[in-house]
């Protein structure tokens, strides 16, 4: 590819409407032939992982991170249990193509799968690694806990340099396929991103476990793992000091559900003002779960895809039971006000984004009706699911990250993903846009320049507004049901709104736009009636108070459909038959959440 920079003039001629700010923009690559000033939704997923991961390596898996950004571009994919000559009976194919993808595959072990995979390696003939490759599930569970604790498989040496020399080859193939993929065409086709998962276990095997995600690829010469820092202070830190100039990047955690509460653990003073820099977002629901909000009498619909345990140390134990609040994004939002209040930052100011963490390399496969798994978890050796089913019970098909960005580009994705204009989904691609002002038209919702409107006149969703500007609280929602399923329908428009009253938190529920549901029959998971595709409301908060410090977001509520599960064991009654399904719903509402918005006194 020609190497292009370009300036600001040439620019504004090759794009559609108007670019006045588009510094952005310099990328090593052709101008994008489409640039929407009011922005475009683009649909990915940055939670993937492949063959070089251990736990899906010793799952059966054998695609690779080229293998994983051809099935995100539209392309079919083998899955396991593969046959003796190579075959296999299983294929997969999205029904629409994403816009980006992220191959995030766990730094930690990464070196020890390549020497047990290489016959070259000097180690490949070693007891470890032939125990790896005859009794995977063996290696899987003894593995991950050694490297949870941090302590080094004896073919590593002590200083671990022999992995660490190992985890060069599928780092730099990671770095590869990303490069390869990435359409620097002027279609702008497809963006990828170079990243990898940092796996922390601390405090006995609770799950912190975080993303990275590089701006390019100009990217540290090792990923760094929990090995080498075995906290996030000390992951930024080391990141900072194996980038160079032109290296950026961003940290997403994910499933804190499973952290069993220490997930947002309050930074340390000297850390405090880089919290928000370096964990700008939160990966809010994925396969293993949702991490919205713990389960609330006050708020139903938090209890959706929840799991039964609070940590996956719990779950092979069969120690059931619900995770604390603190291990969900709604409280952390909370105690980002606590916080703004007492210390005047604001630490956790998160915006949200969903993603699969398939293990199987097929990023964006979220539907239900044909979901064939992303075996994330391993498989306990006590119990098992009902044969023919594709994942545990408990899991879902995970969901997708949508930004809202000027063109579908490195640079304007990630920019929008730091700045937070960015939404999370269970899956389906609902359209939405959340905007918060005090000068919103009540008709606003009938008027062609929206949005433009909207962002002349407000803030969208992961701004931060000076509530003492403001005289009154506006919400701008709209929301479109994913085209490509005939019968969702949208049954309502939630407001969630945390405020600082007396120096305690309030939290409330608002339904701003509601629609009467269309009914589910439960034999056939035919959708019963009509409902409507879309909805859009201004909604003025009648509580507003402009000395107080608070956040809004909003969540688009689904009607009722048939969760996979169920609609797996109608097919196959004989899968079934000792059904653990009555342990989870038949149904489940699809939804979409908005990062949010903030309003700040001072």
């Amino acid at each position: 590819m020609k190497n292009i920079f370009f300036t600001s003039l040439a620019l504004i001629s090759c794009f559609i409407g108007s670019a006045e700010s588009i510094s952005y923009l310099l990328e090593d690559r052709e101008p994008c032939s489409i640039y929407a000033e009011e922005k475009m939704p683009l649909f990915g997923d940055l939670h993937v992982h492949t063959a070089l991961s251990l736990d899906a390596n010793t799952q059966g898996t054998l695609n690779t991170p080229d293998d994983a950004y051809r099935y995100a571009q539209g392309q079919s994919l083998f899955l396991q249990p593969y046959n003796s000559d190579g075959t296999s009976s299983r294929i997969s194919k999205l029904k629409q193509p994403l816009d980006f993808a992220a191959v995030t595959d766990h730094a930690e072990l990464l070196g020890e799968v390549r020497m047990c995979l290489d016959p070259m390696s000097s180690n490949f003939n070693g007891l470890q690694c032939k125990v790896y490759r005859n009794f995977p599930k063996l290696s899987y569970f003894y593995m991950n806990a050694k490297a949870s604790l941090r302590k080094p498989m004896g073919m590593c040496g002590d200083s671990r340099e022999g992995c660490l020399d190992a985890a060069q080859v599928p780092w730099q193939e990671t770095i590869q396929a990303a490069e390869d993929h990435y359409d620097r065409s002027e279609d702008c086709s497809f963006t990828t991103f170079v990243g990898y998962e940092w796996t922390g276990a601390a405090y006995s095997g609770n799950n912190l476990h975080r993303n990275i995600i590089f701006k390019n690829s100009n990217v540290p010469f090792q990923p760094i793992s929990f090995y080498e820092a075995p906290s996030r202070e000390m992951l930024w830190t080391q990141l900072d000091d194996n980038c160079s100039s032109d290296c950026d990047y961003m940290v997403i955690p994910h499933n804190s559900n499973l952290s069993n509460g220490y997930m947002f653990e309050k930074p340390s003073q000297d850390e405090i003002y880089l919290q928000n820099t370096k964990e700008p977002l939160v990966e809010i629901f994925q396969h293993k779960g949702s991490s919205e909000c713990a389960i609330d009498p006050k708020d139903p619909m938090c209890n959706f895809e929840q799991l039964p345990y609070k940590d996956f140390k719990s779950k092979f134990r069969k120690n059931l039971s619900n995770s604390p609040k603190s291990s969900f994004a709604r409280d952390a939002l909370n105690q980002g006000l606590l916080m703004k209040e007492e210390q005047g930052i604001n630490p956790f100011k998160l915006g949200f984004i969903g993603s699969t963490d398939t293990h199987l390399g097929t990023p964006g496969s979220v539907d239900e009706e044909f979901f064939q798994g992303h075996g994330g978890a391993g498989k306990s050796f006590r119990t098992s699911i009902p044969e023919g089913l594709p994942d545990d019970i408990e899991f879902n098909p995970g969901g997708l990250a949508v930004v809202w960005a000027e063109e579908n580009s490195r640079t304007s994705i990630f920019n929008a993903l730091q700045r937070k204009e960015v939404y999370g989904t269970s899956g389906p691609r609902f359209l939405v846009r959340f905007f918060l002002g005090d000068d919103f038209s009540e008709n606003l919702c009938d008027q062609p320049n929206a949005i433009a409107s909207s962002y002349k006149n407000g803030a969208p969703m992961g701004g931060t507004l000076n509530s003492k500007q403001m005289s009154k609280a506006r919400i701008f929602v709209s929301a479109t049901a994913d085209a490509s399923i005939k019968n969702q329908f949208i049954e309502k428009l939630q407001v969630i709104k945390g405020v600082i009253r007396n120096g305690e938190i309030e939290t409330s529920v608002h339904d701003i736009k509601t629609h009467p549901p269309a009914d589910l029959d439960f034999e056939s998971c035919n959708v019963i009636g009509s409902g409507v595709r879309s909805m859009c409301s201004v909604w003025e908060d009648p509580d507003f108070n402009n000395t107080e410090d608070a956040y809004y977001y909003v969540r688009v509520i689904a009607n009722k459909s048939c969760r996979w599960s169920h609609d797996l064991c109608l097919k196959n009654p004989s899968y079934c038959e000792d059904s653990s399904e009555s342990s989870v719903p038949k149904f489940i509402q699809e939804r979409a959440w908005t990062s949010p918005i903030w309003l700040e006194n001072s």
